[in-house]
């Protein structure tokens, strides 16, 4: 899963097709290295094995002339240690496990080095050409072959300062520069007439990165360079600087060869472009044989200086290769132990699954087009790091070309690993046309990186839907990823988001888990976020993605959330259904779903039902999310563990709901019932329920040995209740025994009550819903900013609800705008309409302040009703069976006038 390497594979793939590369396809690689790896990848199949033998064997073959090179120069021990220190060299390790043009380079230039070794000290002339030649060829494979040959030249000026035999120092450098320029000339003579973007490709992939980076600077990032690369090799480093001082000492004039590579890496001082330790690579044949002969200056001095001569020598030489290579060994030891996961075979099976041979790709890793023989458009086949941020590659391009070749399918990484399309200039602008142009259809990891899949037709293979949030948000798919999971452990969904509109806050969303009866049995929240290119190093050096809330998303950001739903311990096993709501974070109101007519749906969406399994272990008592952890034997064969009542405070109508978890010691005989009593302070039952101790479809005779299961049940509280305390008893009953244990104290808030209308000065006679009218108010007709508007509402219930609504107030201008609101229970909560009587009317006060900045002026009060648990307002009607228009009723105008 190399990126390089799957680039370089692709153009070669593409080459062996007939395509030509600078024209049909961009690659900032050369001919000598595309051209023949493409005729491996033909005649082994494409084969990346193949491909990267051929790299070994290039490298192997590197190796075997470096040593004939050395021997030659400086003998045996020199030769096998340079040998060694060249094979173990981290650089040298990675070019010859990878497809890389490293490999091609450094045996051509090695080559060129050996046949000059042999030619010159006779002035051999067609070994002096072959030298040239095969220089040329090393530079016609990476750039950086040049600088072998540059070498090679600095030796000859040096050679020509020394002797002042400048006529033959002429000759030699003609015949090794003509062929290595007739070589370089004529292929990019070739190709510029094939294709007159060759040198923009190659030439402008280098020059561009970095252009304009001011001198000091690059100066100070290539010394920079320099440190580190000695520094991760220091005992290497030291070997060769003996090796050239011993070289330079004993004036071995053709052993100046390798020295006179070295300064040819001053040039990275001038080079503007980013820069790595594998740019050195050209450079490792030298730096092992100076340090292969810095080796053997020490055997040879070990041997001279000991009454043990062998044995010492032997040693100063092994321990001086071991400390040498020791940091190499545990980098290769590394890079060996990379491994493929499985990661690019599920990518290319997805590539090939949902697009045809004939499709179009833009991958951000080109090496996935390879391997799912997919071509990509001609400027995304060159994306790197480098392209991207020099402006190579924009993104106008790229949507230009998606566009003319009617792209199929994007690839985009995105968060950890992100180096190449997030690296455009115009990134944004690219990311925002995906966004709206295409559907984001996956994100998976490949590699260690994170992959979006984006599409022209929607691929989201769970649940697609389309259902607005406030109009801010869409969620606009799910899939189950566990949706039947035992207790007390999570469900888990993954979900699509676009966001529409700027946002201004950061919104959350939450999970629950219901029966039919409408209970919970699980919630898990979490905030609505999205990934991007921005990332951080943690405490353990580990890039993470910088997660950002949705205030900080642009209109149109798309993203994939996974999300868990903890099921709590005890949960009885059956199907279950999970209801979403997104809201701002720290607040339980949420945003107003929408279906696909744009009808309003309240705050909660269904998404679908899910299963909660028989438990395959016994919980722990003490995990049951419960206030009261009991142990109470109820019969012999079963005990009470927890207890939860949903309140100790109620008014007459609301609904108290109670949890129980038992557990059950044997394997259960008898189906018991569970009886809820409510008694008065002088001991009188007043209300009774009856119930499965978990549920109708579970009775307790189907209970086996140890398990642990939790009912939950509803006790309305009569409307006529009278205000005073109350004990909650349970019973359990079996035929004609039972069992009782008291439950907890329940404080009752009754109320005054009347049943005739007072004297109203502004009737309205207004209806919501079926059983609430809206027999007048009161209200403030004259206000002064900074004051209070005080408003009274007359309710009359038309028959009992079972609903607790709230009311709404909002102070309106004429343009409908919001100057002020007052939300709430009626009467400050203390006569919930769920509490309300047949007939009975209720006075229901409110205070809105207005604020010193609200402007003079005319304004109204907009009332109305709605149920704080799906934000849904109940439709309305004005006194002439109008319908009120927002379900809202607009009472008498008022005059707001500007404080003295």
């Amino acid at each position: 899963a190399h990126d390089d390497e799957g680039g370089y594979l692709y153009a070669a793939w593409r080459i062996s097709l007939g395509e030509l590369p600078y024209r049909d396809f961009l690659t900032p690689q050369l001919p000598v290295f595309l051209y023949p790896g493409a005729l491996v990848l033909e005649l082994f199949d494409y084969s990346v094995l193949a491909a990267r033998l051929w790299a070994t064997a290039l490298t192997l073959a590197t190796l075997v002339l470096l040593f004939l090179t050395v021997r030659r120069l400086w003998g045996d021990v020199a030769a096998f240690a340079a040998l060694l220190l060249a094979l173990a060299q981290r650089e040298m390790y990675w070019a010859a496990r990878f497809f890389r043009p490293e490999a091609p380079m450094l045996f051509w230039g090695i080559l060129g080095v050996y046949f000059f070794v042999l030619g010159y000290p006779k002035r051999k002339r067609r070994l002096l050409i072959l030298s040239g030649m095969a220089f040329g060829l090393s530079m016609m494979s990476k750039l950086f072959g040049a600088l072998t040959v540059a070498g090679v030249g600095l030796f000859l000026l040096a050679e020509g300062l020394r002797t002042e035999k400048w006529h033959a120092i002429l000759t030699t450098g003609l015949y090794i520069g003509l062929p290595f320029l007739i070589i370089v000339g004529g292929i990019t003579g070739l190709f510029s007439v094939l294709t007159p973007n060759f040198l923009d490709a190659v030439l402008g992939h280098h020059l561009r990165q970095g252009s304009g980076t001011p001198l000091v600077q690059t100066v100070k990032k290539g010394l920079q360079l320099y440190w580190e690369y000695i520094s991760v090799q220091p005992v290497y480093a030291l070997l060769s600087l003996v090796g050239i001082f011993v070289t330079a000492r004993d004036k071995d004039r053709l052993g100046n060869l390798f020295i006179w590579q070295v300064p040819t890496a001053l040039s990275f001082l001038s080079i503007t472009r980013g820069l790595q330790g594998r740019h050195f690579t050209y450079l490792i044949p030298s730096f092992a044989a100076l340090a292969g002969r810095g080796v053997s200056y020490l055997y040879n001095f070990a041997s001279q200086h000991s009454d043990r001569q062998s044995i010492k020598a032997l040693g100063t030489a092994l321990a001086s290769l071991i400390l040498a290579l020791w940091p190499h060994w545990e980098h290769n030891a590394f890079v060996a132990s990379w491994e493929e996961q499985g990661d690019t075979r599920a990518w290319v099976s997805y590539i090939q699954e949902y697009t045809d041979p004939d499709d179009v790709v833009v991958s951000d890793y080109p090496g996935l087009n390879f391997f799912a023989r997919r071509r990509t458009t001609p400027t995304a086949a060159g994306i790197s790091r480098g392209a991207a941020t020099s402006g190579q590659i924009t993104g106008a391009e790229l949507i230009e070309e998606i566009e003319a070749y009617d792209v199929e399918m994007v690839l985009l990484n995105v968060a950890q690993g992100a180096h190449q399309f997030v690296m455009l200039r115009d990134y944004e602008t690219f990311k925002h046309y995906l966004q709206t142009n295409f559907f984001l259809a996956m994100r998976r990891e490949y590699d260690y990186r994170l992959l979006e899949a984006y599409t022209r037709e929607d691929l989201w293979s769970g649940v697609k839907t389309k259902i607005a949030f406030g109009h801010r948000l869409e969620l606009t798919g799910y899939q189950w990823m566990e949706d039947s999971v035992p207790p007390a452990h999570d469900l888990q969904v993954s979900m699509r988001w676009q966001g529409k509109t700027t946002m201004p806050e950061d919104y959350s969303v939450t999970l629950r888990l219901f029966d039919d009866q409408g209970h919970m049995w699980g919630m898990g929240s979490k905030r609505l976020v999205d990934l991007d290119k921005g990332t951080y190093w943690d405490e353990r050096g580990l890039e993470r993605a910088i997660l950002y809330p949705t205030s900080q998303w642009p209109p149109g950001e798309t993203t994939i959330q996974h999300f868990q739903l903890p099921v709590d311990p005890g949960t009885p096993p059956g199907e279950y259904s999970v209801r979403l709501r997104v809201h701002v974070e720290g607040t339980w109101g949420g945003l107003q779903t929408f279906d696909e007519t744009g009808a309003p749906q309240g705050y909660d969406l269904q998404i679908g039902h899910v299963t909660v399994q028989p438990a395959k272990d016994a919980s722990d008592p003490t995990n049951l999310p419960l206030q009261q952890h009991k142990d109470v034997p109820m019969a012999p064969d079963l005990r009470l563990v927890g207890l939860d009542i949903s309140q100790e405070e109620a008014f007459p109508g609301d609904t108290l709901t109670v949890s129980t978890c038992w557990h059950s010691t044997e394997n259960l005989l008898h189906d018991y019932t569970w009886q809820l009593v409510l008694v008065d302070e002088n001991g009188q039952p007043q209300q009774k329920a009856a119930y499965s101790p978990v549920r109708p479809d579970l009775p307790t005779s189907t209970w086996s040995k140890d398990q642990i299961l939790c009912g939950k049940h509803d006790l309305v509280i009569d409307r006529q209740t009278p205000t005073g305390e109350y004990a909650l008893e349970g019973t359990l009953l079996q035929d004609d025994t039972s069992e009782k244990v008291p439950l907890g104290s329940i404080t009752v808030q009754g109320r005054e009550r009347t049943f005739e209308a007072p004297s109203i000065s502004h009737i309205l006679n207004a209806r919501f819903g079926d059983h609430i009218t809206l027999l007048g108010c009161a209200i403030d007709q004259q206000v002064k900013t900074g004051d209070d508007l005080q408003l009274i509402l007359y309710w009359q219930a038309e028959d009992e609800i079972e609903t607790s609504y709230s009311v709404f107030t909002h102070l309106v201008d004429q343009e409908d705008r919001l100057w002020g609101q007052r939300d709430g229970i009626p009467r400050q909560g203390k006569a919930p309409t769920s509490s309300w009587l047949r007939g009975e009317v209720i006075e229901d006060r409110y205070t809105i302040p207005i604020t010193a900045d609200t402007p003079p002026g005319t304004y109204r009060i907009a009332v109305g009703l709605y149920d704080p648990e799906t934000g849904l307002r109940l439709p309305g009607t004005n006194s002439a069976g109008e319908s009120l228009k927002d379900h809202r009723l607009l009472l008498p105008k008022i005059r707001i006038e500007r404080a003295e």
